[in-house]
Protein backbone atom coordinates (compact mmCIF):
# COMPACT_ATOMS: atom_id res chain seq x y z
CA UNK A 1 0.00 0.00 0.00
CA UNK A 2 1.43 3.07 -1.20
CA UNK A 3 1.34 6.16 1.44
CA UNK A 4 -0.66 8.12 -1.42
CA UNK A 5 -3.14 5.52 -1.94
CA UNK A 6 -3.46 5.48 1.85
CA UNK A 7 -4.32 9.50 2.30
CA UNK A 8 -6.68 8.95 -0.25
CA UNK A 9 -8.51 6.13 1.01
CA UNK A 10 -8.28 7.19 4.91
CA UNK A 11 -11.25 9.78 4.81
CA UNK A 12 -13.39 7.60 3.58
CA UNK A 13 -12.32 4.51 5.83
CA UNK A 14 -12.47 7.06 8.74
CA UNK A 15 -16.09 7.67 8.48
CA UNK A 16 -16.99 3.69 7.81
CA UNK A 17 -15.39 3.39 10.75
CA UNK A 18 -17.81 6.12 12.40
CA UNK A 19 -20.50 3.85 11.70
CA UNK A 20 -18.90 0.54 12.56
CA UNK A 21 -18.88 1.92 16.45
CA UNK A 22 -15.22 3.01 16.11
CA UNK A 23 -13.49 -0.42 17.64
CA UNK A 24 -10.89 0.81 15.58
CA UNK A 25 -8.89 4.15 14.46
CA UNK A 26 -7.40 4.74 11.54
CA UNK A 27 -3.67 3.68 12.34
CA UNK A 28 -5.06 0.59 13.24
CA UNK A 29 -6.48 -0.47 10.42
CA UNK A 30 -3.19 0.96 8.33
CA UNK A 31 -1.42 -1.43 10.60
CA UNK A 32 -3.56 -4.82 9.63
CA UNK A 33 -3.61 -3.45 6.16
CA UNK A 34 0.29 -3.53 6.57
CA UNK A 35 0.60 -6.83 8.59
CA UNK A 36 -1.88 -8.35 5.98
CA UNK A 37 -4.24 -9.39 8.41
CA UNK A 38 -6.78 -7.25 6.49
CA UNK A 39 -7.18 -6.29 2.85
CA UNK A 40 -7.34 -2.69 1.69
CA UNK A 41 -9.25 -2.41 -2.38
CA UNK A 42 -8.48 1.59 -2.97
CA UNK A 43 -10.21 2.66 -6.15
CA UNK A 44 -10.17 6.41 -7.36
CA UNK A 45 -13.19 7.37 -5.57
CA UNK A 46 -13.74 4.64 -2.75
CA UNK A 47 -12.21 1.97 -1.00
CA UNK A 48 -13.18 -0.92 0.91
CA UNK A 49 -11.35 -2.81 3.73
CA UNK A 50 -11.46 -7.16 3.78
CA UNK A 51 -10.84 -9.69 5.95
CA UNK A 52 -10.57 -13.25 5.67
CA UNK A 53 -12.55 -15.30 8.77
CA UNK A 54 -11.62 -19.40 8.83
CA UNK A 55 -14.56 -21.09 10.80
CA UNK A 56 -14.27 -25.08 10.79
CA UNK A 57 -16.69 -25.32 8.10
CA UNK A 58 -15.92 -22.31 5.64
CA UNK A 59 -13.89 -19.65 5.08
CA UNK A 60 -15.40 -16.21 3.82
CA UNK A 61 -14.53 -12.38 2.73
CA UNK A 62 -15.53 -10.01 5.14
CA UNK A 63 -16.15 -6.72 3.50
CA UNK A 64 -15.48 -4.80 6.93
CA UNK A 65 -15.34 -1.14 5.97
CA UNK A 66 -16.60 1.05 2.94
CA UNK A 67 -16.65 4.35 2.14
CA UNK A 68 -16.82 6.41 -0.89
CA UNK A 69 -18.42 6.95 -4.58
CA UNK A 70 -20.92 3.65 -4.13
CA UNK A 71 -21.31 2.84 -8.25
CA UNK A 72 -17.56 2.51 -7.31
CA UNK A 73 -17.94 0.35 -4.82
CA UNK A 74 -20.53 -2.11 -5.68
CA UNK A 75 -19.50 -2.11 -9.63
CA UNK A 76 -15.84 -1.92 -9.20
CA UNK A 77 -14.19 -2.68 -5.97
CA UNK A 78 -16.73 -5.80 -4.97
CA UNK A 79 -16.66 -7.34 -7.83
CA UNK A 80 -12.53 -7.43 -7.90
CA UNK A 81 -13.16 -8.65 -4.06
CA UNK A 82 -15.57 -11.31 -4.84
CA UNK A 83 -13.22 -12.80 -7.48
CA UNK A 84 -9.79 -12.38 -5.20
CA UNK A 85 -12.39 -14.38 -2.42
CA UNK A 86 -12.73 -17.72 -4.36
CA UNK A 87 -9.50 -17.55 -5.32
CA UNK A 88 -8.84 -17.93 -1.71
CA UNK A 89 -11.45 -20.63 -0.90
CA UNK A 90 -14.16 -18.88 0.40
CA UNK A 91 -17.52 -20.08 0.31
CA UNK A 92 -19.57 -16.71 1.06
CA UNK A 93 -19.14 -12.55 1.28
CA UNK A 94 -20.69 -10.86 3.98
CA UNK A 95 -20.79 -7.32 4.42
CA UNK A 96 -21.49 -5.63 7.63
CA UNK A 97 -22.68 -1.75 6.58
CA UNK A 98 -25.65 0.41 6.58
CA UNK A 99 -29.33 -0.89 5.35
CA UNK A 100 -28.57 0.60 2.21
CA UNK A 101 -26.03 -1.95 1.16
CA UNK A 102 -28.91 -4.58 1.17
CA UNK A 103 -30.81 -2.35 -1.25
CA UNK A 104 -27.98 -1.58 -3.46
CA UNK A 105 -26.51 -5.28 -4.22
CA UNK A 106 -30.24 -7.37 -3.74
CA UNK A 107 -30.33 -7.52 -7.73
CA UNK A 108 -26.28 -8.71 -7.53
CA UNK A 109 -27.89 -12.01 -5.32
CA UNK A 110 -27.15 -10.70 -1.67
CA UNK A 111 -29.63 -11.00 1.21
CA UNK A 112 -30.18 -10.49 4.47
CA UNK A 113 -28.58 -13.45 6.63
CA UNK A 114 -29.09 -12.29 10.06
CA UNK A 115 -28.85 -8.60 11.87
CA UNK A 116 -26.59 -7.36 14.11
CA UNK A 117 -27.98 -4.87 16.60
CA UNK A 118 -25.83 -3.06 19.77
CA UNK A 119 -25.93 -1.01 23.02
CA UNK A 120 -23.49 1.21 24.16
CA UNK A 121 -22.16 0.29 28.02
Amino acid sequence: MSPEAWARCAPWLAAALDHAGRSHDLADVEEMVSQAEAQLWAGDRAAMVTLLEDEPRERRLLIWLAGGDLSELVNVLRPAAERWARGQGCRRVLIVGRPGWERALAPEGYAPLARIIAKEL
